[in-house]
């Protein structure tokens, strides 16, 4: 999944999302050296979120007067960066950070110069832990009340030897990248347009992913995920988060989202 690490003046940083989601998202891993930062940049149509997965990054946003606040993040911990915030991006100890960046690709990333810094002030809002309570674990809809944002991100739980339904999408695509555990895939084949019909299993195809690697399932392809240990994923994908045919189902549920899921969550 990961392309070609580009060196970057701060670290390196790898593009996620496959040809397959190419202008519909932006998913990408970034490492952060110790002692380094990225530029101040700000991206003046698009909303990026940021996601730690290993070590512990600062952030900083311009307070218009040419100084800047700042706030640590660590694992699983991050932040949006609305239309047109400023902000940068640092490593804080003394291993090289990773991050995941999330987001939408309307239109150019800039940077900002210092001086450039004192007509601005900006904050970054938390990613949000709305959670899901699912039969086979649970998400966490990151995105969650961001106004007129262009994709979803989620943290995705699943406890060993469970499985998700079998399932596919009829405008949605997502990416998933795994952080923690390993998990078997299987996808390959176009849904039926008849609800009813029987899905051979063995017409899929099976993939093991690991920490660091992931895979993405464009819309009207069938797919599961079953946990071979405890595992966690972060997903993206386009907005239609409703946008579910459940062709097979451990529990049974029906099709789109259930409402009973979403009784403990909270934004």
């Amino acid at each position: 999944m990961k392309t070609t690490e580009v060196t970057t003046d701060y670290g390196h940083t790898s593009r996620l999302a496959d040809q397959a989601a190419a202008g519909a998202y932006l998913f990408a891993e970034h490492t952060i050296d110790a002692g380094h930062a990225t530029p101040f940049r700000s991206h003046t149509r698009d909303h990026r979120s940021f996601v730690v997965i290993a070590g512990r990054v600062r952030l900083e946003t311009p307070r218009g007067d040419g100084e800047t606040e700042s706030r640590t993040f660590g694992y699983l911990e991050g932040w949006h960066a609305l239309p047109g915030c400023v902000y940068r991006i640092a490593g804080v100890d003394a291993e090289p950070a990773i991050l995941i960046e999330a987001g939408s690709v309307l239109g150019e990333t800039t940077e900002v110069t210092d001086s450039e810094l004192r007509a601005v002030t900006c904050s970054c809002p938390d990613i949000s832990d709305y959670t899901v309570n699912k039969p086979w674990g649970s998400e966490v809809w990151y995105t969650r009340g961001l106004p007129d944002v262009p994709y979803a991100l989620k943290r995705i739980r699943m406890t060993e030897g469970h499985q998700s339904s079998l399932q596919s999408h009829q405008y949605k695509l997502e990416t998933n990248y795994v952080i923690e555990g390993e998990a078997t895939v299987l996808s390959g084949a176009t849904a039926p347009e008849d609800l009813n019909a029987m899905i051979d299993l063995g017409s899929l195809t099976t993939t093991v992913h690991r920490p660091r690697s992931g895979w993405t399932n464009p819309s009207g392809e069938l797919h599961r995920v079953i946990a071979r240990t405890d595992y966690t994923s972060i997903e993206i994908s386009t907005p239609e988060l409703d946008d579910v045919i459940r062709w097979q189902d451990d529990t049974g549920r029906g099709h789109g989202q259930i409402d009973s899921e979403h009784a403990g969550g909270r934004s």
